[in-house]
C-alpha cells in the first residue's frame, strides 16, 4: 500500500484441506471492495500447486462478484505444470504470471522440489 496507496485491496481466505487425499480447497471468507466487478483484479497467491485454491478464488470472483475473466491477472511466485494446466483449462481467459515453474507435484500434491509449506513459513509455524 505504500507504493500505490490508491489501490483498493480485498481479501479471500482459501486453503487446501491437508487431511484429505484430494487436498480440495476450503473457502472460509471473502471481503472485497465495492464495485470490484468493474475493476481489473490482481489475484495473488505465493504458490500454485494443484490449482484448486486458485480456481475456488476465480470462481468466487467471476460467479459471485461478476468480475470479467479477462480482467483478472493471477500472479504467483512458484508454480508447477499440473496447476498451470488445471487453471488454464478451467479459466482460459485469465492471465497467469509466475516467477518460477518447478518440476511437478509429488504423490502428496506438493510442488517438487518446492520450498516447503508457505503458510508455515509466513506464520513461522515450522
Amino acid at each position: 500500500r505504500e507504493i500505490a496507496p490508491s489501490v483498493r485491496v480485498g481479501k479471500m481466505w482459501i486453503q487446501r484441506n491437508e487431511s484429505s487425499a484430494d487436498k480440495e480447497a476450503v473457502h472460509s471468507c471473502t471481503k472485497l471492495p465495492k464495485g470490484v466487478k468493474d475493476m481489473h483484479v490482481l489475484l495473488l497467491d505465493p504458490m500454485l500447486a494443484t490449482g484448486g485454491s486458485a480456481c475456488a478464488a476465480l470462481s468466487t470472483l467471476i460467479k459471485e462478484y461478476d468480475v470479467a475473466e479477462e480482467n483478472i491477472v493471477f500472479a504467483n511466485v512458484i508454480s508447477c505444470p499440473e496447476g498451470l494446466e488445471f487453471v488454464a483449462q478451467h479459466y482460459p481467459r485469465i492471465k497467469i504470471v509466475t516467477c518460477w515453474i518447478d518440476d511437478c507435484l509429488n504423490e502428496d500434491k506438493y510442488i517438487m522440489p518446492g520450498l516447503g509449506d508457505y503458510g508455515d513459513r509466513f506464520f513461522n509455524t515450522v
